[in-house]
């Protein structure tokens, strides 16, 4: 197990786990170029946002394919977490040397398939899942029972959310000069995207793991993100008829507790959101590395995360608005009940008072009437 306290002393001595037949297996796996786009999802209730490739990218991606290995790169999101620890001694025990790439954060490791090589990354904080080079069904029924015993409040398969996009590497001066001849991707020979497409260089001398890790957080904020707006969308369908209730003047058909639960759900959400993650803002980490951070920054306004929150908290607010609402007119049918009780407590009161005065006046008259006779 390889631990690196700085991105820097990283950059110095990760180049000697890429192992020699690792490369040489990547380099000549036969590969068939993927649908471009959006993929026909593996999961039933996936939650994707459509991003259709126009005819001229689709022209792009077949130009590309000519000289570069076209890849996909998928995010899972499966759990609340990862406990990074667990995730290690298990990826250990199964003969994988995984390597923590930021401490507490992200560990990777190589992962064959089919006679091709890629690399996988556990995203702890988002409990996600990204692998490099091989589609969702890998992902799912190959990789994820790897880990699967390190998930931290784990999610049901159905609430399961996936992202995918594609990925070239330019690994030569050549691949860069002929992408450069197709696209505009500027002077420098750094990572980028550009036309949907991720493009991971190792001109650097570096293997692009460090670029790959950025992008990775940024397409696992999209997962992470996508759960917490399922959740979100689950349950105002299950509030749905209440308002429909209210706006005809019928009658509340909900218990206080189950607005309660209700109530507690949205802090959850929210707290999930803009508490207790860093879905919202930007990770420490990439403060201090300007090219990581910009990688981080593209693939986020690209899965349009910045408006995608936005909508969110809006919808958490109509949402906790409509809570109130009808904890208020629990409350007042409540205060309701309990007027119309002292009312006949009263009532009751007064009926008994009236007896006791009926018998009263009995009994003196009957007193009077035998003092009369006497």
């Amino acid at each position: 197990m390889i631990y690196f306290p700085t991105i820097k002393p990283f950059i110095r001595r990760f180049g000697c786990l890429a192992t020699t037949e690792a490369r040489r297996m990547a380099s000549s796996a036969a590969f068939e170029p993927k649908s471009h786009g959006l993929r026909k999802p593996i999961l039933s209730n996936t939650k994707r946002i459509s991003r259709n490739v126009d005819s001229q990218n689709k022209q792009l991606f077949e130009t590309l394919s000519k000289f570069l290995k076209v890849k996909p790169v998928v995010s899972i999101t499966t759990a609340e977490a990862y406990d990074l620890p667990h995730v290690i001694d298990l990826l250990h025990r199964q003969g994988y040397q995984p390597s923590s790439i930021i401490p507490n954060e992200i560990v990777s490791f190589n992962y064959f398939h089919e006679g091709q090589v890629g690399e996988v990354m556990i995203i702890s904080q988002n409990g996600t899942i990204v692998s490099w080079g091989f589609d969702e069904s890998c992902n799912l029924k190959q990789i994820l029972p790897l880990v699967e015993e390190a998930r931290v409040n784990p999610l049901k398969e159905e609430q399961f959310e996936s992202e995918d996009m594609d990925y070239v590497e330019l690994e030569s001066e050549t691949q860069w000069k002929n992408l450069k001849q197709v696209m505009d991707i500027g002077n420098e020979k750094e990572s980028l995207m550009k036309a949907d497409l991720l493009i991971i260089s190792k001109l650097s001398g570096m293997d692009g793991i460090l670029d790959k890790a950025a992008f990775s957080g940024g397409m696992s904020r999209s997962t992470r993100l996508a759960v917490l707006e399922s959740a979100l969308e689950s349950l105002i369908k299950e509030t749905r008829d209440f308002s429909e209730s209210l706006s005809k003047g019928a009658q509340l058909k909900v218990t206080e507790s189950a607005v309660l639960r209700s109530t507690g759900r949205l802090f959850l959400i929210r707290g999930k959101l803009n508490l207790y993650s860093e879905l919202i803002e930007t990770p420490d980490l990439y403060w201090s590395e300007p090219v990581l951070e910009k990688l981080y920054i593209q693939v986020s306004r690209h899965l349009d995360i910045p408006l995608r929150i936005s909508i969110l908290n809006k919808k958490l607010d109509y949402a906790s608005d409509e809570s109130r609402a009808m904890m208020s007119v629990l409350n007042e049918k409540k205060s309701t009940r309990l007027e119309w009780i002292i009312i006949y407590l009263i009532a009751v009161e007064v009926c008994i008072e009236l007896y006791h005065f009926y018998e009263k006046s009995i009994y003196s008259n009957r007193n009077s009437n035998e003092a009369h006779f006497s």
